[in-house]
């Protein structure tokens, strides 16, 4: 997950993860991934992604690091967006 666009895969997964620390506030990573549905690695990379971009915080609470939401992330705020030129607006769209 890097300064590229993200996949739909990925953008999915954000979401999943996301809506797992807000259902759960203070859950740990473990028990993110799980509910979650994802494994270790991508797991990992979407909560390092939500911790840079500030979607979660992260607590050190006995030994293990809790999550806590501090806004949602939802897939379709960060989908990909047609260009102005190939809109409905400049006659792309049929009809008339």
């Amino acid at each position: 997950m890097t300064g590229k666009p993200l996949s739909e895969a990925a953008r999915l997964a954000l979401e999943r993860v996301s809506r797992v620390i807000e259902a759960n506030p203070d859950a740990d990573t473990r028990t993110i991934r799980a509910r979650a549905g994802v494994q270790r690695e991508r797991g990992d990379a979407v909560l390092d992604y939500l911790l840079r971009h500030g979607f979660v915080e992260r607590h050190h609470v006995n030994a293990e690091w809790s999550y806590r939401s501090l806004r949602p992330y939802r897939a379709r705020n960060e989908a990909p967006r047609v260009s102005f030129g190939a809109s409905h607006s400049t006659g792309q769209g049929g009809g008339g």
